[in-house]
């Protein structure tokens, strides 16, 4: 293909080159018939004239007519190889887009669903504590009824418990008092008046019994003032020697009224 296109280019040098050598011949043809004519009309001149042939140079390097470009070859093939490249591209990061954001919707589903979760945990925590609240009042609430009702059921008990001790007491005192009436009964029943007692005399004995009636002790604890009144009472207390009727009392009620007793001896028959 390069031959075939430097041939025209040839072609049109070699017909410029024989215009214009034509040219060339013709100006010496006309110059030649001149001469002639001045040769006759003036005298001879000796005149070296050269002709000069003008060729064409082939063209050089330099002027190489410049190729043309060749055509570009269209590669079907890898455009639509390319073109499928980037529409595996375009789809990828579609997919990549959608994957994303599938990412983050989820991220977002999962938090709301903790988010609900926690809610809920926490109510549910709330509701319990409140419940646990609750029963622990209720809980407070019957232990103090049960305390309050125990204290008034202890106080009721208490004031029945005083109460039967009161008439326990009551009841102890009035025997104790029935049995004190029948030493000193007694007592008298054993006196020996002294010549010098008079009326309003009295003493106050101390008595130290054992739970048989026994006596085991007498002393005066508070003098008449008249020491033969004094030993009379004494002495009619050791005459006496036992009161069996103690034997009947209970245990407590001789102990404590009976251990030691003190009467006072004031005899009412007594006379000026």
């Amino acid at each position: 293909m390069r031959t075939a296109l430097a041939k025209p280019g040839l072609m049109v040098s070699i017909s410029v080159s024989v215009i214009f050598h034509g040219i060339l011949i013709y100006l010496v043809a006309l110059g030649w018939e001149e001469t002639k004519q001045s040769e006759v009309r003036n005298p001879p001149r000796v005149v070296q004239a050269t002709i000069v042939e003008l060729t064409q140079k082939a063209p050089t390097q330099a002027t190489k007519p410049k190729e043309e470009p060749k055509p570009k070859k269209i590669d079907l093939t890898k455009k639509k190889r390319e073109a499928e490249l980037a529409e595996k591209k375009r789809q990828a990061q579609i997919a990549e887009k959608k994957r994303q954001k599938e990412l983050e919707e989820k991220k977002k589903r999962e938090a709301k669903k903790k988010a609900e979760e926690k809610r809920k945990q926490e109510e549910l925590a709330k509701a319990e504590a409140l419940k646990r609240q609750k029963a622990l009042e209720e809980e407070l609430e019957r232990v103090e009824q049960e305390r309050l009702q125990q204290q008034l059921q202890e106080e009721i008990e208490a004031a029945e418990a005083a109460e039967r001790a009161l008439i326990a007491e009551q009841q102890a005192e009035a025997t104790a008092q029935s049995y004190v009436a029948l030493i000193s009964q007694r007592i008298e029943q054993f006196w020996s008046r002294p010549p010098s007692a008079r009326t309003g005399m009295r003493c106050e004995l101390l008595i130290q019994l054992v739970p048989t009636g026994r006596v085991v002790n007498v002393s005066i604890a508070s003098s008449s003032g008249n020491s033969a009144f004094d030993r009379s009472a004494e002495q009619a207390v050791l005459k006496a020697e036992q009161f069996r009727e103690l034997q009947q009392l209970e245990p407590e009620v001789f102990e404590r009224y009976f251990r030691e007793l003190r009467i006072v001896f004031n005899p009412q028959d007594l006379r000026l």
